[in-house]
Parts: structure tokens; C-alpha cells; sequence
């Protein structure tokens, strides 16, 4: 499980920096190099974002596989990382739920830059002191950091972790525990609905929410009504998790209809290994991602959507150097 140090952690060993140049060049095989050189134990330490992603510092564990495949690929979720890069713009405001150690907080800060607000919500509490390192690091005060699960109601949740705290390979990570149990670590978590947690911020509008919850989506649609109904979120990128919806009484295609229902148009974002290949690899047209969603259509077993208000496309028009 990767350490949740911060103060004096050692900067990248000079072998995993040189590794990562390595990687990165590959022309094929690169996840296979990630996880062969992570093997090496190095402990905790400070990498950096790529530069054109900011180059912002983040504590990072080559354990966790989220963390290693930042350090070492240079992207995590290529795709939706590329979306985020065409959506976003200096002075924005975005929602981040399910921020984890903060990957794409940290993304959406540089892209939104010091004019704009972050607001990244995480339910799991081992990965708040790395969450929080990484923003107080990196002096973003335009980011805001919320330990809370994002559901239907003011409570509280009770969550399962990913693997055992024996699992060196286990990301942060939480999923509602179901009825039918669940075993793992369990954690007892604050809910609260977006709504209340944007009014706190002090945030209205939204430019562009993005939401992975593992299964507790359907509860934190329910916690934004007023501003859905508001067409106050302009743009969701969204993943689904139809096996955990579905232990929680709902399901991927209820979420979807729902947001359709509040006047959202659905795109499918293109998660084949070779789409990934190529977004991993460098620059491409942003909008090849995007297929749109028929109302009868197949979502699949992982569906990856991105929604956008009646009335706008899917994707602003491209900004100079913008893919």
C-alpha cells in the first residue's frame, strides 16, 4: 500500500528518473517495462507531473500502481487526461470526485491555473495526508481538499478497501460495502451531497466535474440535484461501475438515464487498448475519443462517458496547442 509520508521524503532516485526517460520512449511494451522496473523497492519519494502537464510534485510509492504509471509513463487514464486538457481552461472551476492521491486535482490545477478552482473530494482516509502533501506542496490555494464521500444525504457510509493492508500492489481505493458484505479493511466515512459541499466552497457554477466512485454514483447524482436541475454543471466526465451499482440497488444505465433526463447528451470515450496506446504516446485530436450514445445502446462492462448540457458540444473548440 503506498506510504502516506510527506515532510523530508527524498526527491526521485536518479535510476527511476533515468527510467522513466527510458520508458516513456518506448515505442511499445511500456507498461510492461513500468511494472518490471518497479519491482526495485525505493520507498516513498517526490516525482513530478510531466511538464506539459505542469510539472507539479506528488509524493509517489512505485507500490501503487496509480502512482507508479504517473512517474513512469507519464500519464494515468491517458484518455480522460487528454479530455481534461481540451475542457479545461485558465479560470475554470472543476469538480474532482473520487480524487484519490490527487493525480487529475493536480492536472485540473495547472490547467485551471491560479484564477480558476479545483474542488477535489475524497472518501478514503489513508489517502488524504498524501491528497493534502501534494496540494500543500505545490502552494495551490486554488485548489479546496474535502474528506468526504460524495452521496444522497449527510451521514455517514461504511466503505471496504481495495486488497489487504498485506497487498503491496493495492492502490487507495474504496467501495461501498454491500449488503451481501465484502471482505477487507472497512472505514467509516462522513457523506455529504455535492450541493452542500459546493455551497461550503462557495462554488455555483461548474465548468466540468469528474466523477470515479466505484459503484456510489448513482447516491452523489442524487447530492447534485439542485445544481443539475440548475443546468449549473456544464460538462461530466464520468466512469461507471455496473457490477458495484448494481450491489447497491441501481445500475449504469439508471445513472445514465437520469442525467439524460436532466437535458445531459452522453459520448462514449473510446477505452480500447489501442486508443489507449495512442493517447499514451503523445499528442492527438482530443475528439477521436468520442463516440456519441444512442439511447438504446450497449454502455459495456466499464463504460467511460463524457455528458455535456443540451445546448453544448461535447468539446469546446479546439484552443492553440490544444489537442
Amino acid at each position: 500500500m503506498a506510504s502516506t509520508a510527506g515532510a523530508g521524503v527524498r526527491h526521485a532516485p536518479l535510476w527511476v528518473d533515468m527510467a522513466a526517460r527510458v520508458v516513456r520512449a518506448l515505442p511499445a511494451g511500456r507498461y510492461r517495462a513500468m511494472n518490471w522496473v518497479a519491482r526495485r523497492s525505493s520507498g516513498p519519494f517526490v516525482a513530478h507531473m510531466p511538464r506539459e502537464l505542469g510539472g507539479l510534485q506528488f509524493l509517489c510509492d512505485l507500490g501503487d500502481p496509480l502512482m507508479r504509471e504517473v512517474c513512469l509513463t507519464g500519464r494515468y487514464e491517458p484518455q480522460e487526461t487528454a479530455l481534461l486538457q481540451r475542457l479545461l481552461a485558465q479560470g475554470m472551476t472543476t469538480v474532482d470526485v473520487g480524487a484519490n492521491w490527487g493525480y487529475f486535482t493536480l492536472v485540473a490545477a495547472h490547467l485551471v491555473g491560479t484564477r480558476g478552482r479545483v474542488i477535489s473530494v475524497e472518501a478514503d482516509p489513508r489517502a488524504h495526508h498524501t491528497l493534502e502533501w501534494n496540494i500543500s506542496s505545490n502552494g495551490l490555494r486554488s485548489v479546496r481538499v474535502v474528506a468526504a464521500a460524495a452521496a444522497d444525504e449527510v451521514g455517514t457510509l461504511s466503505f471496504a478497501a481495495y486488497g489487504t493492508d498485506l497487498d503491496a500492489g493495492a492502490n487507495f481505493g474504496l467501495v461501498l460495502a454491500s449488503s451481501s458484505g465484502r471482505g477487507g479493511r472497512r472505514f467509516d466515512v462522513p457523506a455529504r451531497p455535492l450541493d452542500q459541499i459546493l455551497d461550503e466552497a462557495q462554488v455555483e457554477r461548474v465548468d466540468v466535474l469528474k466523477m470515479d466512485i466505484e459503484g456510489a454514483e448513482a447516491r452523489a447524482i442524487t447530492g447534485l440535484a439542485r445544481r443539475l436541475s440548475a443546468q449549473l454543471v456544464d460538462r461530466i466526465v464520468l466512469e461507471l461501475h455496473p457490477t458495484y451499482l448494481r450491489e447497491q440497488g441501481s445500475s449504469a444505465r439508471a445513472v445514465v438515464d437520469r442525467l439524460s433526463a436532466y437535458g445531459y447528451r452522453a459520448w462514449q470515450i473510446d477505452h480500447s487498448p489501442r486508443t489507449h496506446h495512442r493517447a499514451a504516446s503523445g499528442a492527438f485530436d482530443a475528439a477521436s475519443l468520442l463516440t456519441p450514445f444512442a439511447s438504446d445502446g450497449h454502455l459495456g462492462d466499464w463504460p467511460h462517458l463524457l455528458l455535456a448540457r443540451d445546448g453544448l458540444d461535447a468539446l469546446p473548440a479546439a484552443r492553440p496547442g490544444c489537442s
